[in-house]
């Protein structure tokens, strides 16, 4: 019988105080467990087929590249739409009057004048896509399909030459080809099923014009303009940049930055974007909550704390049970064979807890919390609604 190794037993005793600290329920705001690091595993030799992985510990860097925070001012893109026709849809087209005067208007165009159309195999639709910052003609986007008519779905069919045009009217790209979309529906008599959305769907278009961009460079300088608007990270940026170009960069207020172009790279202010963009700086997070009432979500910052606060809840349960029963008269009577409805109704209630949640609690903790006392994401969406009310909720609650 083989005695237990040092690494073992401790091992197991730590697992043994993890399962203790799990066992005692209830809402701890912060528990800590201090123990001594384990001794490294004993090198082993790989066996024939099999390779060994040395296993890295996890860093967390909240360091991030200037340029995926901020982005250079005139650097944008630019939106395009237009109207067209798809053709080539297996029946599931569209049957309003906007349909057939675009595609009588669509013939009349080629010299070819109909009476009567049939648009059961074509769609109107509206495309839309973003033409990238210094765009040049020839290259390729991909632009979004969207039926405009009474049309089921867009699955199989081909983008008729569309023109798109910009804010000025002018036209900056054209959109031609196959649909590609993964939405898919059918239906039955009595049921049908979707999948995704049928009536959307991807083309590509190609560049005819170039979007002319903003100027970059104005008077020697640049100026970084932040995704998220805030007084710390800009003041971050700017430090940052100081302390490889003294004196070049300075915080203009919550979302911009002018930086000072050094004349070592007058020449050269794409090698200078490129270098400050590689940047790193740690961004400061807002203390804020965004709830989604649509979907039922709900996102809490870093930096989110609360105050001391107590709140009860119970559990009600209803439950509703319908047990039809058939009403048959006698042979004789003369009647007709009813369904009539009986409904029960029973509500259980459990009773109500009433539960303490310590300040300054931090997201992590928060969510033990609220894990150990099983609050559902609708709960929670009207407690930290109540929380923000009270003034208990130390952090921005944004409802969309």
């Amino acid at each position: 019988m083989q005695t237990p190794s040092k690494h073992s037993r401790l091992a197991c005793s730590t697992l043994c105080l993890a399962a203790l600290l799990i066992s005692n329920g209830g809402v701890v705001a912060r528990a800590q467990v201090l123990q001594e690091p384990l001794p490294p595993p004993p090198a082993t030799t790989p066996g024939p087929g099999s390779t060994l992985t040395p296993l890295a510990p996890l860093r967390q860097d909240p360091s991030v590249r200037i340029k995926d925070i901020a982005f250079v001012e005139g650097d944008r893109v630019n939106h395009v739409s237009g109207e067209g026709l798809v053709f080539g849809l297996s029946g599931t087209g569209g049957k309003s009057q906007q349909t057939r005067q675009m595609l009588a208007n669509y013939y009349l165009r080629r010299g070819v004048r109909v009476g009567q159309v049939d648009t059961k195999n074509i769609s109107a639709v509206m495309v839309s896509g973003k033409i990238p910052a210094y765009a040049r003609p020839g290259e390729t986007i991909l632009v979004t399909v969207s039926v405009a008519d009474d049309a089921s779905s867009l699955r199989g069919g081909t983008l008729n030459q569309t023109a798109l045009r910009g804010i000025d009217d002018e036209i900056y790209a054209i959109a031609q080809g196959a649909i590609i979309g993964g939405g898919i529906s059918a239906e039955g008599a009595g049921a049908n099923v979707q999948k995704n959305h049928p009536t959307v769907g991807v083309c590509e278009a190609i560049v005819e014009r170039a979007v002319p961009c903003g100027t970059i460079v104005d008077n020697g300088s640049l100026r970084l303009v932040l995704r998220n608007k805030s007084y710390s990270t800009a003041t971050a940026i700017g430090n940052a940049l100081n302390r490889i170009f003294p004196g070049r960069a300075r915080a203009l207020d919550s979302g911009t930055v002018q930086v000072f172009i050094p004349s070592t790279f007058a020449n050269s202010v794409t090698e200078f974007i490129s270098t400050i963009g590689n940047l790193r700086v740690e961004p400061d997070t807002p203390a804020r909550v965004v709830i989604n009432q649509k979907t039922g979500s709900i996102v809490l910052g870093h930096n989110v704390k609360i105050a001391p606060v107590l709140f009860a809840s119970e559990n009600i349960v209803i439950a509703t049970t319908e047990t039809p029963i058939a009403s048959q008269p006698n042979p004789l009577a003369g009647g007709d064979t009813v369904v009539l409805p009986r409904t029960g109704i029973d509500l259980f209630e459990s009773g109500g807890r009433y539960n303490v949640l310590p300040g300054g609690m931090t997201v992590g903790d928060l969510a033990t919390a609220l894990n150990s006392l099983a609050v559902s994401p609708t709960t929670l969406i009207s407690i930290m609604t109540t929380l923000r009310n009270q003034g208990a909720l130390k952090a921005e609650l944004v409802i969309e």
